[in-house]
């Protein structure tokens, strides 16, 4: 059985899985169904979400969990993606914890609060002290994990290309401002394997914002 994703690219969690099975040299078929639907709910995921994986071994739901099982299931073909070391392992599961507990709800508030309103300055600053921990980290390693790329990176590549796309200048000086975090944006957006992601005909969201928008 061939992999199949379900979900969409509107997800940046869906993106996310798919650029693990690409780093892998893997292919998929990405599928769509009534997420809520009783044949959705019953057989890929009980919570009614995106993504679902599955393979001719196992059916999963939750993206990190996914991203972990392909990373192990294809080991030795690809991109490395959980380290090489007993230390870059837990590295990369520790920044893969600050991905979903820290980041991710960060970047989502700062990507759609609106300007000049008191959330959006609380958001400014709650993102403004995450982003500060990355540089911080990222001015003393490569990686988040050490000196090769992981799922710790990996990860938020999505994040970053929609905050990217939906942001206008101001915003996105939070992140061209910081040189160790820019420099490693751009490293982590610029592997083929994300190419191959982009270029997908499934993927007609987020694209870049002109300041006419």
């Amino acid at each position: 059985m061939a992999i199949k994703i379900y979900g969409s690219f509107r997800s940046p969690f869906v993106m996310a899985v798919a650029l693990a099975v690409y780093e892998k040299e893997q292919e998929f078929e990405l599928l769509m169904m009534n997420i809520k639907s009783p044949e959705y709910m019953n057989n890929f995921n009980p919570f009614g979400k995106i993504p679902s994986y599955q393979d001719e071994d196992i059916t999963l739901f939750e993206s990190r969990a996914i991203m972990r099982y392909v990373a192990t299931k294809f080991e030795g073909q690809g991109a490395p993606l959980l380290g090489s070391t007993f230390s870059e392992q837990a590295l990369c599961n520790q920044w893969l914890e600050v991905n979903g507990h820290s980041f991710t709800p960060a970047i989502v508030e700062m990507a759609f609060s609106k300007a000049d309103t008191e959330s959006s300055k609380l958001a400014f600053e709650k993102f403004e002290k995450v982003l500060d921990v990355y540089e911080a980290r990222l001015s003393v390693s490569k990686y988040l994990a050490g000196d090769s790329y992981t799922l710790a990176d990996l990860a938020h590549t999505p994040l970053f290309h929609i905050f990217m796309a939906v942001s206008d200048d101001e915003k996105k000086k939070c992140l061209t401002s910081r040189p160790h975090l820019h420099a490693w944006i751009q490293d982590i957006s610029s592997r083929p394997a994300w190419k191959k992601v982009t270029e997908r005909p499934e993927n007609t969201f987020y694209k870049p914002r002109t300041e006419s928008q």
